[in-house]
């Protein structure tokens, strides 16, 4: 037995008809009446397989009765990780112990399965099914040690999630190996072809830098990044995972796959394969939910990363920093307005949601300005788009310049910006309002030598949240104020003071909305 496994009393085994399946699949010479009988040995995987034929997946092109034509016109290639599926679901639901934590790591294994089919299937759809094989299978060692010792493994689950330290970690120090290495093992004897397991053994630290084939390298790569995804959608570390997942996706070098198209087509897979697989991807957040977790997670990381007294994790650390250096780039790339340089939506919605509660904890007022370019298509259509984004970029910068450090801007949308207030009176809200309006009124916008007066109307709201919903009503007040600051004849800010706490409520407009009012 090797070393690295040596507290193992043994090593976690793949069901009978898994392990003659893939020796079957590893042989170039097994006909396929040889797959035929193996699987019509099981009536359980055979009706599956009868089943999943007819299924919209798989997609044949007229309703198939008999098991034998079934597999005919699906393949050898096909055919493989659907009975290994097929056997690995039925095998785990004779295991009573611990059922909830079984049905996520099988899940986990079908995510990461359809991740591999997915990016496999852009260099060819035999490339496709086999990737679906090897990342079904990557994961193998983790069910294995569950099925062995459910609550000794889910410990170290658990100790994993507390934070400071790896599963990697852990699994080495309690078990001699980690669960891809024992994948590995349990794979090595098992009759899958040799280029599988490799592709398997390239999610182990040790092999970086090895040279392959290219074909070889393909395998490898696409798992790396099914491993990841299967990482971001379904562990906790979602931040960490989303930057090691954006670099394995580069280094893929697929230009048309980007996390958010993988997200979509993998959802698709499971959703379709719900029922015939035995999975319930309905737990899994929304794609933009689960982009906005990784992001505030993300976000911790950046603090702790600038603070010595904090742990970083050793991933984000380790080889000279790699990682580390790409959460400070992915941050800004997905919290940035790419034309104007300014917060963009999802960070402002973010960033709402944070004040929101620390004003609550803190039992101070909090304001929103929303600020909107008074005529904007007129200018978009007499001096054309490139004057419009010229202006956005002018105003971004001017409203960059009135913005003090304790304030949040961000653009919104189209020729919309918003800035986010902390700590704020009532009386204030007028002022900042009146400074916003001042200050482009008197910008001088030259764009090819033609001159553009711009303007911009303003609506403010402020208030002390009573709940962690207060967000949306404090901006849907503000953006009401706008509106009627655009009703009024633009060029002006007018606050909205129904939201503000008693003591703080002006009784009159402040003189600077006058005179705002009044140009």
């Amino acid at each position: 037995m090797p070393n690295r496994r040596r507290s193992l009393t043994r090593l976690p085994s793949l069901p009978t008809i898994a392990v003659e399946i893939l020796r079957v699949f590893g042989d170039p010479d097994a006909s396929i009446q040889k797959v035929a009988d193996l699987v019509q040995a099981d009536p359980a995987i055979a009706s599956k397989l009868l089943k999943a034929a007819n299924s919209s997946r798989y997609g044949l092109r007229r309703e198939v009765a008999d098991l034998r034509q079934a597999i005919v016109l699906l393949g050898k290639a096909k055919v493989t990780p659907l009975v290994l599926s097929f056997s690995l679901s039925i095998d785990l639901q004779e295991s009573q112990e611990s059922a909830s934590h079984f049905k996520h790591f099988w899940l986990r294994s079908f995510v990461q399965a359809s991740a591999g089919e997915v990016l496999g299937t852009l260099f060819g759809a035999s490339i496709g099914a086999e990737c679906f094989t090897i990342n079904l299978l990557a994961g193998i060692g983790q069910l294995g040690l569950l099925n062995q010792d459910a609550d000794k493994y889910i410990e170290c689950v658990e100790q994993s999630e507390q934070g400071g330290r790896s599963l990697a970690d852990i699994e080495r120090e309690v078990y001699g190996a980690t669960h891809h290495e024992i994948s590995v093992d349990i794979l090595e004897h098992s009759g899958l072809p040799l280029r599988c397991v490799d592709a398997i053994n390239s999610l182990l630290p040790e092999s970086a830098g090895q040279r392959l084939d290219a074909e070889m390298q393909r395998l490898a790569d696409v798992t790396r990044v099914a491993d990841a995804f299967a990482r971001y959608l379904c562990d906790k570390d979602t931040g960490v995972a989303l930057v090691v997942l954006q670099e394995r996706l580069v280094m893929l070098n697929i230009g048309e796959m980007d996390v958010e198209k993988l997200t979509t087509a993998v959802r698709g897979k499971l959703d379709e394969s719900a029922r015939l697989f035995d999975i319930d991807p309905s737990s899994f957040p929304d794609p933009d939910e689960l982009l906005e977790e990784a992001l505030d997670q993300l976000a911790d990381l950046t603090e702790m990363m600038h603070d010595e007294s904090r742990a970083i994790p050793t991933e984000l650390v380790a080889e000279n920093g790699r990682l580390k250096m790409q959460v400070d780039e992915l941050v800004k790339q997905t919290t940035t307005d790419v034309l104007t340089g300014t917060a963009n939506r999802a960070f402002f919605d973010r960033r709402l949601k944070e004040m929101v509660h620390q004003c609550r904890r803190n039992d101070v007022q909090m304001g929103v300005a929303v600020v909107d370019i008074d005529h904007f298509k007129n200018v978009n259509d007499t001096y054309g788009h490139q004057a419009g984004d010229y202006i956005l970029q002018q105003v971004a910068r001017a409203l960059d310049g009135v913005t003090r450090a304790d304030e949040t801007l961000a653009r919104y949308g189209g020729e919309e910006f918003v800035v986010l207030l902390e700590d704020i009176v009532t009386e204030g809200m007028a002022i900042v309002g009146e400074r916003i309006r001042s200050k482009i009124e008197g910008l001088d916008i030259v764009f090819e030598g033609t001159g553009i007066p711009i303007t911009v109307s303003i609506g403010l709201c402020c208030g002390i949240p009573p709940d962690g919903e207060y967000g949306a009503k404090l901006f849907s007040h503000a953006d009401a104020a706008l509106y009627e600051a655009k009703q009024g004849g633009r060029n002006q800010a007018v606050c909205d003071t129904s939201l503000s706490s008693p003591s703080n409520a002006c009784s009159t407009p402040s003189p600077q909305t006058d005179t705002a009012a009044a140009s």
